[in-house]
C-alpha cells in the first residue's frame, strides 16, 4: 500500500484530525473587512450622505425661490387690488361730490323760497334712487333746520346745527366737499358717512349746508366684493387717521383713530406704498398696501394676513420637503446602487452641459455668420439688405438724403489668376479694411455685396458728400500699394459708383437707388477703372479719374 503523500520532504507523516484541515493546506486570506473595502464603504456612505445633504440644500433653495416668487406675485396682486379699490372708491365719492356741487350751485343762484324747496324735494328723491351709494340727500338752512330732504317723513323740529359737518361749513368759507367720520343717522338710525358742502347766499354769507349720506354697509359691501382671505382687512381711512370703514367690520372700530401707530406713520410717509405691519386695530400682522385717493383726503389700505398670504407656498413646501426626506431615506436604503446611478446621472448631466455649451457657442457663431462676412469681417449681403431697407424707409418717411457707394476691385479675376486665390482673399481683406477705415461715421455701413463687390450705405448724405467718401475710399485702397501686374496702374485699385436719394424723391423702394449705384459702377469701369462715377438724372458724371502716375 503506498504511503500517504508528505507535506514536506523531511517531515514525518501526520494525518489530520477529523474536521480540521492539514497544516500545509493554503489559508483562506479573504477578509470582508479589508482596508480597500472599508475605504469603498466609507466613500459610498459619504457619497450617499453628500447626495442627501445636496437634496436638502436644493430643496431649501427651491423653497426660498418659490417663496420669493409667490411673495412677489402676492405683492403685485395686492397692489393691483389696492389700485382697484382706490379707483372705485374715488369714483364713488366724486360722483357724490358732483351731486352736491350741482345742488349747491342751483340753490345759490336762486332765492330759496318755499316754491323752490317744493320743486327740489322730488329732485332729491330721484337722485337718491338713481345713485346707489347715496342713502339720503338733505338741505339745511343757516340755523341747521331741515328745509329739503329725500326722506318720506322727518321730525319738523329736527335740527342739525350741532353736527360736526355743519359747524365746519359754518366756520369755513371754503366750498370744498367735506367727508366726515361715520355717524348714526337721525332719520334712519343707520351708520352713515356724511359728505357735505357749504351754501352761500347772494352776499357770500353762510346760508346753510347740502348733505349727502352714504350708508356704511354700502361701503362694506363694496369692500366685500374683493377676496383678501379669511383674516385679511380692507380699510378706508381719513388723512387724520380716522377709520371710516373697515372689513372685517366691528362697530367699535368705526371712527377709531390710529394716530401714533407705525401703520399711520407709514401712511403719512408717501402717497402709495407697501410694507409688513401689525394692525393697530386687531393686532394681526399683515402685508399692507395703501394708496391715497387722487381727489379726496382718504386712504385705502388692502392688507392680506401674512399667515394666509403664502398658504399655498407653505403647503407645497411641506409636501416637497416630505418627498425630499423620503427620497433621502430611499437613497440610504439603496446604498451603493443608488450611488452608481447618481454617478451615471452626473456624467450624463456633464455631457449635457458640455453639449449645451457647444450649442450656445455654435448659435453665437451662427448669429455672427448671419450678419458678418466670414472672409472680410464686413457685414454680409443679408445684413446690408435689412439695414438698407430700414434706412431707405426712414429716409422716405422724413424726406432725407441717402447715398450708396458701390465698389468693385479692378481686374480682380486677373489678380486671382496671377497670384492665386489665397492671395486674392488676403487682397480682399486689406481692401475691406481700407474701405472701413475711410468710412468714419457710426451710422454708416460697409458690407460685402458679393465676390469682390463692396457697398457702402451712407444715411443723411447727399450725392456730393457720397462722392467725397467714394474718392477717399479710392485713394485709401490705392495707398495700400498692393502690387497688381494685371492692372494698368500696377497696383490694386477700385472703381466706385455713387447714387443718392435726394429730398423730394418718393420712389416706392430702394431698388432704383441700388440700380443707379450699380450703373454708376459700370460707368466707372467703362471710364477706365480706378474711378468714381455718379449717375445723375441727365446721365453719368465722372468724379475722379485714375492718376497718371501709378506710384
Amino acid at each position: 500500500m503506498p504511503a500517504p503523500p508528505n507535506c514536506s520532504r523531511h517531515s514525518a507523516v501526520r494525518l489530520p484530525r477529523p474536521g480540521r484541515r492539514a497544516a500545509c493546506e493554503p489559508r483562506d486570506v479573504t477578509d470582508l473587512q479589508s482596508p480597500q473595502k472599508n475605504r469603498t464603504l466609507r466613500a459610498t456612505v459619504a457619497f450617499v450622505v453628500s447626495i442627501c445633504l445636496a437634496l436638502v440644500a436644493v430643496n431649501a433653495w427651491l423653497i426660498w425661490k418659490a417663496h420669493a416668487a409667490d411673495y412677489r406675485q402676492a405683492t403685485i396682486a395686492t397692489t393691483n387690488l389696492t389700485r382697484a379699490v382706490s379707483q372705485q372708491t374715488n369714483a364713488m365719492f366724486s360722483e357724490v361730490g358732483h351731486v352736491l356741487d350741482s345742488l349747491g350751485y342751483e340753490l345759490e343762484r336762486t332765492d330759496i323760497t318755499p316754491a323752490v324747496l317744493e320743486r327740489l324735494q322730488p329732485v332729491l328723491v330721484n337722485q337718491v334712487a338713481a345713485i346707489d351709494q347715496i342713502h339720503g340727500l338733505f338741505v339745511y338752512d343757516a340755523a341747521g333746520r331741515w328745509i329739503a330732504h329725500s326722506e318720506p317723513v322727518v321730525d319738523p323740529k329736527a335740527n342739525n346745527s350741532d353736527r360736526a359737518y355743519f359747524i365746519h361749513h359754518r366756520d369755513d368759507i371754503s366750498k370744498q366737499w367735506r367727508i366726515g367720520a361715520p355717524i348714526v343717522s337721525r332719520s334712519t338710525q343707520a351708520w352713515i358717512i356724511p359728505v357735505s358742502r357749504r351754501i352761500d347766499d347772494a352776499d357770500g354769507r353762510f346760508a346753510g349746508v347740502v348733505l349727502a349720506t352714504i350708508r356704511l354697509d354700502h361701503m362694506l359691501r363694496l369692500m366685500g366684493e374683493f377676496d383678501i382671505g379669511r383674516h385679511g382687512a380692507i380699510a378706508l381711512i381719513q388723512a387724520d387717521g380716522t377709520i371710516l370703514a373697515r372689513l372685517p367690520f366691528a362697530q367699535d372700530d368705526v371712527g377709531k383713530r390710529i394716530v401714533g401707530s407705525p401703520l399711520y406713520a407709514m401712511l403719512r410717509a408717501d402717497r402709495t406704498g407697501m410694507s409688513e405691519a401689525r394692525s393697530p386695530v386687531d393686532g394681526v400682522r399683515r402685508l399692507v398696501s395703501f394708496q391715497h385717493l387722487s381727489d379726496h383726503p382718504l386712504i385705502v389700505t388692502v392688507a392680506p394676513a401674512e399667515d394666509e398670504l403664502l398658504q399655498d407656498w407653505k403647503t407645497s413646501s411641506i409636501i416637497q420637503s416630505t418627498w425630499i426626506l423620503s427620497l433621502c431615506v430611499l437613497i440610504g436604503v439603496a446604498g451603493s446602487r443608488i450611488v452608481a446611478l447618481v454617478r451615471m446621472r452626473w456624467r450624463t448631466e456633464l455631457s449635457l452641459q458640455q453639449a449645451l455649451g457647444e450649442l450656445e457657442q455654435a448659435n453665437a457663431q451662427l448669429a455672427e455668420l448671419a450678419r458678418n462676412d466670414g472672409l472680410t469681417g464686413l457685414s454680409n449681403r443679408r445684413h446690408f439688405d435689412q439695414q438698407f431697407g430700414l434706412a431707405f424707409r426712414q429716409a422716405q418717411r422724413h424726406d432725407r438724403p441717402l447715398a450708396l457707394v458701390m465698389i468693385d476691385v479692378d481686374f480682380f479675376k486677373r489678380y486671382n489668376d496671377l497670384y492665386g486665390h489665397p492671395e486674392g482673399d488676403r487682397c480682399l481683406q486689406r481692401v475691406a479694411a481700407a474701405v472701413q477705415s475711410a468710412v468714419r461715421r457710426p451710422g454708416d455701413l460697409v458690407a460685402r455685396y458679393g465676390g469682390e463687390e463692396i457697398v457702402v450705405l451712407l444715411p443723411e448724405t447727399d450725392d456730393a458728400g457720397a462722392a467725397i467718401v467714394a474718392e477717399a475710399i479710392r485713394t485709401a485702397v490705392l495707398a495700400l500699394a498692393i502690387p497688381h501686374e494685371g492692372n494698368p496702374v500696377g497696383r490694386v485699385s477700385i472703381s466706385a459708383g455713387v447714387a443718392a436719394r435726394l429730398g423730394g424723391d418718393h420712389a416706392p423702394d430702394g431698388s432704383g437707388l441700388l440700380e443707379r449705384a450699380d450703373r454708376g459702377l459700370y460707368a466707372a469701369k467703362a471710364a477706365g477703372r480706378n474711378t468714381v462715377a455718379m449717375l445723375q438724372p441727365q446721365g453719368i458724371r465722372e468724379e475722379a479719374d485714375a492718376p497718371s502716375d501709378p506710384s
